[in-house]
């Protein structure tokens, strides 16, 4: 257990928190520390942080041994010997705090104790949740943010007799499958689902998890399962409005991810169904992670954000909610209290509740946030992030992040922000163009005229009816008399076959969700800061699901990367929106009339030449 705690410490001392900090964040001055013989490297990186940490000094003991074997090699004589003796031999008088680093326990008398537990506890909530929460707030000021907690299923009396009762979901799943007359009783009944609708919310909780190359997670979606709803790694919510002011998001474990129930009857799809009765302007997102215990996971979630002023954001952590004195707090420890009862929300022995537990969960939640007027303009005033954590030594006016720093910081940023306003605009466009119509010289006239700067990717992936080389020459053609505009190909990394597959595919797609995230943060990521790209435009899709979800990802993902997105009302002709499609269905009953509406004369000259009116 030792070893496994000694893991997370250095996870945090790599984050720059140490021993010689954390004794001055608790008052401590004269620290004695506590370990076994089998833990002595652990004790001398310790010794190495107070040694280069010149603000104050530590003594060192073993609980099973007199001294240190050896100076640890490697030092060339620049770091003394550790010097250690038997805690028995230590006059405790001379401390004002025992540091346990050993699982054992001593005897001491009017001396304050600090347990290896207690000391991990510290150290993960200031280094994995205070200062990223403080940071990320920095960034984003008139942000409210919330703290909240969940009941456990061990509150309430009677909680054993309930979960010998509660099957485990794991082993009803396995029970179901292999059961083919569909009659297995299981915790959902209650809720009226059939044997088979039970195995689908239990295969939707039990998805499988992509871990990414930094070591945090995405949830990978099923298609096909009705009670899943996962839409670019993260659970859908029902209800959401399109047109809102604010965003409430939350972000969190298994509880906020909604696990054991259908995406519309998470905490997000009914807090989202109250916001909308009562007309209130915003819109619930679930940033919620299936797997509970990797912090790493949530705060990845939050810092993909990109939260406007007014936003509201609820974080839950698993027994990190003790920070309330720093971020407030929303205790909903008591949502299942009398006179409800806890027996009929909890489904799973671990405290996972049912659809019924998140609704009453979503009620409080709205109770909170409407008897606080949060609502309304209510502004925090969180405390400053710490500079960055003192160490070797420097003082800290001298470290970035220091008090002169942030004097610097405040005005480097309003200067940046002056010299953004001169910035130019510089936009892009995406098209196929398969061919160049009316509809897409639409497009271009409405966003050449708002940028000073265009510029058109057009798709160069081969797999439509009129080849690339024909399909650019028609754009550069019919967008020649726009002095701001530039054509460029749009390469394997925009809407291309290692992107977005399924763009070229659209026809078998149509009821389908489609994933295009890939492609997306490509262009967010990569593309557009390359070019300087500050907007990209699109046509409104109202009648092609594909890629109409491929502009519902835009506008998730690309304001993360400072990118704006611009959904340009599409051109009409007879009261339907001119698209490439009706003009190659003109074309194979040789309607010319008709296509001489629809594209612009340099258009309608290459299809008279590769088309005879006779075809």
């Amino acid at each position: 257990m030792g070893e496994e705690i000694f893991i997370k410490l250095r996870d945090c001392f790599t984050a720059g928190y140490t021993l010689p900090q954390y004794c001055i964040d608790n008052g401590i001055k004269k620290p004695l520390f506590v370990s076994e013989k089998k833990f002595e490297l652990f004790l001398w990186e310790i010794h190495v942080q107070f040694y280069y940490d010149k603000r104050m000094t530590a003594q060192f003991s073993f609980i099973d041994a007199d001294q240190a074997t050896t100076n640890r090699p490697g030092h060339y004589g620049i770091i003394p010997k550790l010097t250690t003796t038997n805690f028995s031999k230590i006059k405790l008088d001379d401390f004002d705090a025992i540091i346990l680093l050993t699982t054992k326990s001593v005897e001491a008398i009017n001396i304050r104790i600090i347990r290896l537990a207690e000391l991990e506890q510290f150290f993960i909530q200031k280094t994995y949740v205070e200062v990223p929460l403080l940071h990320f707030l920095q960034r984003h000021p008139k942000v409210k943010m919330f703290l909240t907690n969940f009941p456990p299923i061990s509150r309430y009396k009677g909680y054993e007799e309930l979960k010998s009762q509660l099957k485990d979901v794991y082993l009803l799943k396995r029970t179901i499958s292999a059961n083919k007359n569909g009659n297995v009783e299981t915790q959902f009944d209650k809720l009226g689902y059939t044997n088979a609708q039970v195995l689908d919310i239990l295969n939707a909780s039990m998805t499988e998890i992509k871990t990414n190359i930094d070591g945090t997670t995405e949830i990978i979606g099923d298609d096909k399962n009705p009670f899943f709803g996962i839409r670019n790694g993260k659970r859908i919510t029902a209800y959401q409005p399109e047109s809102f002011q604010n965003k409430i998001y939350f972000v969190g474990t298994c509880h906020q991810y909604g696990n054991l129930s259908p995406f519309d009857k998470t905490i997000e799809s009914y807090l989202q169904k109250m916001l909308n009765e009562h007309n209130l302007p915003y819109r619930v997102e679930n940033e919620g992670q299936l797997l509970w215990n990797r912090y790493q996971d949530v705060f990845y979630n939050l810092n993909k954000l990109n939260p406007s002023p007014g936003d509201i954001i609820f974080v839950f952590i698993f027994n990190l909610h003790s920070i309330k004195d720093v971020i407030p707090f929303c205790d909903i420890n008591d949502v299942f209290d009398p006179p409800h009862d806890f027996r009929e929300v909890f489904c799973e022995f671990g405290g996972h509740v049912n659809e019924l537990g998140y609704k009453l969960v979503a009620e409080k939640y709205f109770k909170f946030l409407t008897e606080n007027n949060f609502f309304r303009d209510v502004e925090f005033n969180y405390p400053l992030p710490p500079p960055r954590y003192h160490r070797y030594g420097i003082p800290s006016w001298a470290e970035q992040g220091g008090v002169k720093s942030e004097i610097v910081n405040e005005e480097l940023e309003a200067y940046k922000q002056q010299l953004k306003a001169k910035r130019p605009q510089i936009g892009a466009l995406v098209m196929n163009c398969n061919p160049f119509t009316l509809g897409h010289q639409y497009l271009v006239e409405y966003a050449a005229a708002r940028v000073d700067k265009l510029y058109i990717f057009v798709v160069e992936e081969d797999k439509s009816v009129f080849p690339f080389a024909d399909r650019i020459e028609l754009v550069r053609q019919g967008v020649k008399h726009f002095s701001n505009v530039e054509v460029l190909p749009s390469g394997k990394f925009i809407i291309s076959q290692t992107t977005f597959s399924g763009y070229f595919n659209k026809a078998s797609l149509q009821d389908v969700a489609v994933d295009s995230s890939e492609d997306v943060e490509i262009f967010g990521r990569e593309i557009a800061p390359t070019l300087g790209i500050t907007v990209r435009f699109a046509g409104e899709e109202p009648t092609d699901n594909v890629t109409r979800q491929y502009n519902e990802t835009m506008k998730e993902i690309l304001p993360r990367y400072g990118v704006e997105f611009c959904e340009i009302p599409r051109k009409e002709f007879d009261g339907e929106p001119i698209s490439a499609s009706k003009v190659r269905a003109a074309l194979k009953v040789g309607d010319f009339d008709r296509i001489k509406k629809l594209v612009p004369e340099t258009t309608l000259l290459y299809l008279r030449g590769r088309y005879s009116v006779s075809k």
